[in-house]
Order: C-alpha cells, then structure tokens, then sequence
C-alpha cells in the first residue's frame, strides 16, 4: 500500500512547500487529520474491535470463519493503535526531523517508536490480505460444504494465520530494523539529537535492486492483487447464490415442497458484507494513490502528507466497518454488546 510509508521519507516530506495550497492551509488540514479525526475514529475502532474480540473468544474457534475473524479484529487493533503513534509526531516536531531531549529518553523513544510502527505495519499487511482467505473460505463453504471443514480444519486455519503474521514480521525487521539504524549524536549544552539513519545494507540492496523488487512484491500482495481475488470471490459467491435461488423458484412452481431455510446464512452474509466493505475501502485508497502519483500533487510532498491521512482514514473506517458488520449482524453479538453498556450505565 502506498500509505504504508516509511520513517526514511519522513525528512523528504518535512518542512516540505506546497504548491497547490499554502503552507499553513496544508499544515492545518493536516492537523485536523492526524490529531483529531484520525484519533477519534481509531478510537471507536479500538473499542469495537476489542469487544468483537471477547465475543468471538467466548465463543471457541470451532469454525474456520471464527479464527479468519478473531484475527481480523486483532489486526484492526494493531493498526488502529500504531496509526497513532505520538513518537512519531515528536519526531516530526523538528526541522530536520529528530529526538531531541537526552541520551536515554531518544533511546526510550526509539523504542517505543518501533513498538507503535511495528503494530501499524503488521496490522495494515494482514487487513490486506485476510479478506481474501475469507473470501476462499467462504467459496469453498458454499460449493462444497460437506467437505469444507475437512479441508479447512481448526489447525490449520491457525497455521496460515500465525504463518501470515510471521512473514509480516519478517518483512518488518527487514525494512524497519536491517535498513534503517538509530544514531545519537552530541551537540552543544550535553545534550544528544537521535536521527533514522539508512544502513549499509539498505545501500547494497538498493544497488542492486532487491529493496525494490521487496516493495514491488509487498505492495502488489498487500494491494491490486488482494483486490482482484476478492471481488472475483464476491462475484462467484453472488452468482452461486443467484443460480440457487432460481432453482428454488423452480422448485416452487413445481409445487415441490422445501424446507423453511434462508439461501445464504448469517455468517455469508457477515463475510461478505466484510469483503464488500475492504472492496471499496481498499479500492479508495488506490484512488487517493493515484490522484497523489498525478503531477502536479507529486511534487507537492506537503499535499502527498494530507494524502497519506485521508488514506489512513479511509482505512480506519474499513477497520470500523469491520466490527460494526459483525456485531450488528448477529443479534446475540447486538445483545451482548447491550448488556455491557446497560452494566457500565449501571456502575456508572
């Protein structure tokens, strides 16, 4: 994704001008979407998701769907908690970006810079990609469902969950820990300034174009592709259920009689309205990347930081949608969601 950037452009894009608008225009909307619309919607998605959380723990991993669910919500928490990343924005404070107080409270920084940047990188890669197993479960559910939890058992669900997240992984250390280093320096008064430095390995890679090639596969895998299966898997699905109801109808008219049954039940209808959302959530965030990519905004590095927010916050909205879907969805999530808030009205 090309919101997923990273701390190495963090001094190309500061103190930056704007072309299209003013600097404090710029700088003003920008504010308004990192420290007051971006924190209030992550907000309500923290707490959301939280709670989807508990109830699907309640409930056992005994399907499939549950796990590809729990991890969803815990993906949406890690990216909607590192998305806010307040070191991140100490960094940003000075001009050239640094840290800038003593020699172990930059090294604390750091640290919990990287802590934050790490939940926001494993969060975004695996929001990315678990629509799509979703979606392939949910085809596999519905084409050949006496079989299904054959194939996709509970162990291996959690394998290829805990398989995601240990790529994702991976790939942080590569870009966020082997590329890039944390230096301090000492300047006058005794005090440190400690800066993001590039790493001889980030060099060679460079030369040699393997970082490119990296960020070229991460992005298509994270991003066009992931799109591609699961609309292709939504549209699979819509036509299944569209050749099942017409054979219902026929039925019908035959005067054949059938057993009172919905044609898509409540967990299809719950995934899919998920992989819907991530559709046009995902597929507006490309809009905003290609708008950005378009001259003459792509040299305008302090819109292309506006940019950068309002992709986050589409994604914080998908990130939302998510929990509202599942729990407004199911009447027994609705009801234990209700208790919980009549409970804290009551103490409180």
């Amino acid at each position: 994704m090309w919101s997923n950037t990273s701390v190495m452009s963090t001094e190309r894009h500061n103190g930056a001008q704007a072309f299209l608008l003013s600097q404090e225009l710029t700088l003003a909307i920008y504010v308004a979407f990192r420290q007051a619309l971006i924190p209030c919607v992550s907000i309500v998605g923290i707490v959301g998701n939280v709670a989807s959380i508990v109830i699907l723990t309640r409930r056992g991993f005994r399907k499939c769907s549950n796990i590809l669910l729990l991890a969803l919500s815990i993906s949406d928490v890690l990216f909607l908690t590192g998305l806010n990343n307040i070191f991140m924005f100490i960094y940003d404070q000075g001009n050239p970006s640094v840290f800038m107080i003593s020699y172990n409270i930059n090294y604390l920084f750091y640290i919990l810079y990287m802590v934050l940047l790490c939940f926001r990188h494993m969060g975004l890669q695996t929001v990315m990609i678990l629509p799509s197993l979703i979606t392939a479960e949910r085809v596999l559910a519905i084409f050949i469902p006496l079989k299904v939890y054959i194939i996709l058992t509970r162990r291996r669900s959690l394998i290829v969950v805990l398989c995601l997240y240990i790529v994702n992984g991976i790939h942080f250390l590569y870009v966020y820990i082997l590329c890039i280093q944390f230096k301090q320096f000492a300047v006058k008064g005794g005090s440190y300034i400690g800066v993001f430095l590039t790493t001889e390995i980030y060099l060679q890679d460079i030369r040699s174009g393997l970082y490119q090639l990296i960020h070229n596969i991460t992005n298509y895998m994270t991003g066009i592709i992931q799109i591609c299966l699961v609309t292709v898997g939504c549209v699979v699905i819509g036509l299944r259920v569209i050749v099942i109801t017409n054979r219902r109808k026929q039925l019908v008219s035959n005067q054949v009689k059938l057993p009172a049954k919905t044609l898509i039940s409540k967990t299809t209808k719950t995934l899919l309205s998920i992989c819907i959302l991530f559709i046009l959530c995902s597929g507006s965030t490309f809009v905003v990347a290609f708008i950005a990519n378009t001259p003459p905004i792509d040299k305008d590095f302090a819109m292309q930081k506006v940019l950068v927010c309002v992709q986050d916050l589409i994604i914080c909205v998908n990130c939302v949608g998510d929990f509202v879907i599942y729990i407004g969805g199911r009447k027994s999530s609705r009801k234990t969601v209700t208790s919980w808030c009549r409970i804290s009205n009551h103490k409180g």
